[in-house]
């Protein structure tokens, strides 16, 4: 593939999602998509698209992370939401010809309602979930890592659902020498095939990526950098519920800075290779500290941190990520190497 493909299947991807209008905040469907899909990713900060290596779970991310290195294995995540909620995937991986094959589910189980009628009747029970099914692919061409998710969304509500096929797109530059490797990622484009209502609904969460991760020579750290929402440059949210004012009780006007705004959009994480089986890993989210932190009280709101323990058969992640003073979210995560269990 030349360079000039290259450069057109992404202006084309742009143009896509302009016309997608894709935004962040209450006026998106289908925003589970946005929760990380492994203990690795939430450690990290949340959101990585760079990182290279047997990790299954990156398909959720980047499809062109995947590599001949994940051939056969498979990963299993599990993460206890707030208000019992239930999060949990699953992937496997596969080596075949010249590419690799993956499939991935995303599952969210919002747990057993009670249906009530207008007077406050109890008339019986409903559920609540959201879930992705995708079939992903990727490439490579020289030291150029091409891939693309195909996804079915949905979502359901009592007897009320809502459908949605979406796509991933995405690549990965790996240095031929240098430990550093560069992406790009275009996620979540698509077209809503049913409605909870007759009404459009709202957008879908596109999100256009780019980050790097890069460890140096000399050093058992491995930095990575993402840049997220690049489609928007202001990705502030207002909560119009609240309003400061002055002693007079004027209304204070609420903006952020142009520094603000900028560093809203990028995650920052640090990965400690502290021994060939053991790994420490660390991650903030700028805007997560913003939006989730209370007044003048910050917390762990926006930090990250996790570890991996890593053996012959299977690597078992952890992660604790804050959220909000009032609670944060543990998560656990399996990847099996499938071909030194079945032999």
């Amino acid at each position: 593939m030349s360079f000039k493909n290259i450069v057109l299947i992404f202006l084309l991807s742009y143009l896509f999602v302009n016309k997608s209008r894709g935004q962040i905040g209450g006026g998106e469907s289908f925003s589970f998509l946005n929760i990380p899909s492994s203990p690795k990713t939430m450690a990290l900060g949340g959101m990585n698209i760079s990182l290279t290596g047997k990790d299954v779970n990156s398909i959720f991310n980047n499809p062109a992370q995947l590599d001949s290195s994940e051939h056969n294995t498979m990963g299993i995540n599990f993460i206890p939401y707030f208000a019992g909620i239930k999060y949990s995937t699953l992937s496997y991986a596969r080596t075949i010809g010249n590419g690799v094959w993956g499939a991935g589910i995303q599952y969210v189980n919002y747990g057993d309602f009670q249906q009530t009628d207008a007077s406050g009747n109890v008339s019986g029970n409903f559920l609540a979930n959201d879930f992705a099914v995708l079939v992903s692919h990727s490439r490579k061409q020289g030291n150029i890592t091409f891939g693309g998710n195909l996804k079915f969304v949905g979502s359901t509500i009592e007897a009320y659902s809502s459908y949605a096929v979406m796509m991933d797109f995405g690549g990965v530059f790996k240095h031929p020498d240098l430990d550093i490797s560069y992406a790009f990622a275009i996620r979540n484009i698509g077209l809503r095939i049913k409605s909870y209502t007759n009404s459009t609904g709202a957008d879908l969460p596109v999100d256009v990526q780019m980050g790097m991760s890069f460890k140096p020579m000399y050093m058992p750290v491995r930095f990575s950098l993402t840049a997220h929402h690049l489609q928007k440059f202001n990705i502030t949210y207002s909560d119009p519920t609240i309003v400061e004012r002055d002693l007079n009780g004027n209304v204070i006007p609420s903006s952020a800075s142009f520094t603000d705004k900028l560093a809203r959009h990028l995650v920052f994480g640090a990965e400690f290779l502290l021994s060939r089986n053991f790994n420490l890993m660390l991650g903030y989210n700028h805007l997560m500290r913003q939006e989730l932190s209370q007044k003048n009280i910050g917390g762990f709101s926006g930090f990250s941190v996790g570890f991996m323990v890593k053996t012959k058969v299977f690597d078992f992640s952890y992660s604790y990520s804050g959220y909000s003073p009032a609670g944060n979210l543990n998560s656990f995560g399996l990847v099996c190497d499938l071909k030194r269990i079945i032999r």
